[in-house]
């Protein structure tokens, strides 16, 4: 087993502040308030800087993760996003090399692949819409699997266009990681036919997740030869931020996160019986907010690793 040399980060919670629903990041701290300066006796006028009001605390709600997911279904595609919008950037070239490399093990044969917790199916949509160079007699199918109902209901609507004769879908609600409730149970997610596929893509989640339940799910999953995809929050930025979001009434919603370290996520994916394929990251950059890719929250992370994604091949 190999482990590619590179080094690697990302935030959920980086958002656009005009968007009127918007993700949050923990490390966000108020404006400190500066020291009034009192003068008496004089009637010089000084130049001074007004100090910025403080913002406001805003409240957090800690919910169990489905519950949080289904509160965030209804703005998760549109409340500006930082994680999302770097792992579109990122996935543009990364989703593919994960496909062409499912592709060329799979000669003429159906190919399966699985969206393991596709959320509003943001890249199950990348999947169906892939320029497959396969005959018609060589179908595609494609699961989505996520826990959160309001996800879901989001994901069905926005995908079912994007269906084709030999693109099929099959979306379901199920618990993706039954190891995490239960540790007797079965790591692969009770889906009546559900098999081992020939690439599994699982983005955005692995931060909610224990190491050891994700990837115990994951190869279960995927065929001795096949790949996984998985994007995270980069550890860099995982010590100080997590995802959520604030609703309608202005609290920031939060579920359960967990500051996995790049190189833990890496030892689990190898003791799982994954070779390490390929590893990236993402430095934010001043040009990915001047050019729109992410809102102005992205400049205090100017310089740091902020996304990670590892392509994984199961031995």
């Amino acid at each position: 087993m190999t482990r590619p040399s590179v080094n690697m980060t990302f935030d959920t919670s980086l958002v656009d502040t005009r968007n009127p629903n918007t993700s949050f990041s923990t490390t966000e701290s108020d404006p400190s308030e500066a020291d009034a300066m009192a003068t008496g006796g004089t009637s010089v006028q000084l130049d001074v800087v007004p100090t910025p009001p403080l913002k406001p605390f805003t409240p957090v709600q800690h919910l169990p993760t489905q519950d949080a997911y289904d509160s965030w279904a209804a703005v998760y595609d549109t409340d500006g996003n930082m994680l999302q919008a770097i792992d579109d950037v990122e996935l543009s070239t990364f989703l593919p090399e994960f496909l062409a490399s499912v592709e060329s093990t799979a000669a003429d044969k159906t190919i399966k692949l699985l969206d393991l917790g596709c959320g509003t199916g943001r890249n199950t949509a990348k999947l169906l819409s892939y320029p497959w160079n396969l005959s018609p007699h060589s179908p595609i199918e494609v699961t989505a699997l996520d826990f959160s109902a309001g996800m879901l209901g989001v994901a069905r609507e926005k995908l079912a266009p994007l269906e084709k004769d030999n693109v099929r879908l099959q979306i379901s609600q199920a618990d993706c990681f039954p190891t995490v409730e239960d540790k007797e149970a079965s790591p692969v997610p009770a889906v009546s036919g559900l098999s081992a596929v020939d690439g599994v893509i699982s983005t955005l989640v692995l931060e909610h997740v224990p190491l050891g339940d994700y990837f115990a799910t994951v190869a279960s999953l995927v065929k001795k030869g096949g790949y996984a995809l998985v994007t995270n929050m980069h550890s860099d930025m995982g010590k100080v931020s997590q995802a959520g979001f604030v609703n309608a009434e202005g609290l920031k919603v939060r579920g359960t996160s967990f500051a996995h370290t790049n190189s833990e996520i890496e030892d689990a994916a190898i003791e799982a019986g994954f070779d390490l394929v390929i590893l990236r990251d993402h430095i934010m950059t001043k040009e990915d907010v001047e050019s729109g890719r992410v809102g102005e929250r992205g400049l205090k992370w100017v310089g740091v690793r902020v996304w990670y994604g590892l392509l994984l091949r199961k031995l």
